[in-house]
């Protein structure tokens, strides 16, 4: 039976979060005296979900959920539960919203079992599906989707599927394939889709201090080797972290960036990698974070439609952390595929000190074609809660990208900046021969129209796209080798 119990939140603001970031908004809190822990959150235009475990989950069997309907102005909180698993244990929470606007959720069991729970209804309703893993011992689930596919990853200590596990549905969750895709290893893994919808999963082997990239081209059908591209990696948990997730983000088809919390150097940091050429070949590491002193930690990295990056993670000045130690949340953007990354700002609008050890594993960052949005707890109000805060993509710059000039260089694309009636015809050039695919996708960055147009030749090439809503702005994407974008609005 799952129970749901409603609290309505009052909204605290604070006015120094360093600019384009709004004011912080307190989105998910089911108690003064509950720490909400780790948090995920997904987002469908102004409908936005977010979601969290709790550090006295070994007591109360609760997921905080938080929903609203206006773009994070307001939200209300639901104390959400299932007692039908038999495990009182709730952790490890996953969401996200498909292209259909479907809410999925995940939540781990102990370590024993993850399941997923769909909503038709933005959210407002959950329906059960099918267990996702076997009852085995399961940890650390992370998802995506590509197209109609969910794709689903964790590490598994035994049953049918030890070592890293993977997962597929193709009917919204109700059904799942599994597979083992390194029987070899466990460690904590992070997974994401490119453009075209290859599947990257990342596996930092803890036992091993490596990390290792898994790829498939199909659908999650074969999986290349796992691809060594670190070692030496080093984490010691401390006041405020522990075991955080790696991360990992494919802005194009052949750019990769994954990011991962170390103390190689004496205190945490956030370390990264990068490749331009799939996953075949990676750059050096290096450090992501502009402060190098004090503890940096739970470092997230997304994407946005047009290939920039946006990336979050917690800074304190103190090091070792400790009770006594000030947190903020800064955040840093990159318009290049990571080649090069912006110094950092303040999101958070205050410093907050946590009052339990556990801040959680992870927190995200999302972004769709107009807004970036983040999620987070802090202890600014005495217990851990969650926060929320947003930018406009058109303030952080996205539109001023020196990159896409160079891009239009080799790949070149035009769209009229207003049709009227209901079929775009988009001219593209080529430098040189290529596989082309047009992508049309709305403002909340929704996938709308997808072709792929097959191997054309160097030249100027014309084409219709039909059959698109009236009334609306629409982003109409090129893939060819590069990757090129261009807005225009629809008449009614």
């Amino acid at each position: 039976m799952k129970s749901i119990v409603v609290v309505s939140l009052v909204l605290v603001a604070f006015a120094f979060a360093d600019p384009p970031w709004t004011d912080n908004v307190l989105a998910a809190d089911v108690g003064d005296t509950i720490n909400e822990g780790e948090s995920c959150m997904a987002m469908d235009g102004d409908y936005i979900y977010c979601i969290c475990n709790v550090n006295e989950r070994n007591r109360i069997a609760v997921i905080p959920y938080g929903r609203s309907t206006d773009g994070g102005q307001t939200w209300t909180t639901t104390w959400w539960k299932d007692m039908t698993v038999g495990i009182r244990w709730h952790t490890d929470p996953v969401l996200l919203c498909d292209d259909t606007g479907y809410v999925h959720m995940f939540i781990q069991y102990s370590s024993t079992i993850i399941r997923h729970y769909l909503s038709t209804d933005h959210g407002l309703t959950w329906c059960d599906s099918t267990d996702v893993s076997d009852r085995s011992s399961v940890d650390k689930p992370w998802a995506c989707y590509h197209g109609n596919n969910i794709y689903i990853c964790w590490q598994a200590f035994a049953g049918s599927y030890s070592g890293i596990a993977f997962a597929k549905s193709t009917d919204c969750g109700r059904s799942w394939t599994r597979s083992t895709i390194d029987p070899y290893r466990t460690g904590i893994t992070g997974i994401c889709t490119s453009p075209s919808g290859d599947i990257y999963v990342m596996n930092r082997y803890w036992s091993g201090g490596s990390i290792y990239i898994i790829k498939s081209t199909d659908e999650g059908n074969t999986w290349t080797t796992p691809l060594l591209i670190e070692t030496g990696c080093q984490y010691t948990d401390g006041y405020g972290d522990r075991c955080p997730l790696p991360c990992i983000a494919a802005p194009t088809d052949s750019h990769i960036f994954v990011t991962w919390v170390d103390d190689r150097y004496g205190n945490w940091d956030i370390l990264y990698k990068r490749s331009t050429d799939a996953g075949a070949t990676w750059t050096s590491t290096a450090i992501l974070n502009d402060s190098v002193t004090g503890g940096q930690c739970k470092g997230w990295v997304s994407c946005d439609p047009f290939g920039g990056l946006h990336i979050i993670w917690y800074h304190t000045p103190s090091w070792p952390t400790s009770q006594y130690s000030w947190w903020s949340i800064r955040y840093q953007y990159s318009n290049d595929y990571g080649a090069t990354i912006r110094p950092s700002i303040r999101l958070s609008d205050t410093t907050f000190r946590s009052p339990v050890t556990f801040m959680g594993e992870y927190h995200v960052i999302l972004a769709d074609s107009e807004k970036v949005r983040c999620i987070w707890t802090d202890g600014r109000e005495t217990d851990l809660d969650l926060w929320f805060a947003e930018a406009d993509l058109s303030a952080i710059g996205v539109e001023e990208n020196p990159f896409r000039t160079v891009r239009v260089a080799t790949v070149w694309l035009n769209v009229p900046t207003v049709i009227r009636g209901r079929t775009v015809p988009v001219e593209f050039g080529l430098r040189k021969g290529s596989l082309v695919r047009v992508k049309v996708f709305d403002a909340l960055g929704r996938n709308l129209k997808s072709a792929n147009l097959g191997y054309r030749e160097p030249g100027l090439h014309r084409i219709q796209v039909s059959d698109l809503p009236a009334g609306q702005t629409l982003f109409v994407k090129l893939e060819a080798g590069e990757t090129v974008t261009r807005k225009c609005t629809v008449l009614r």
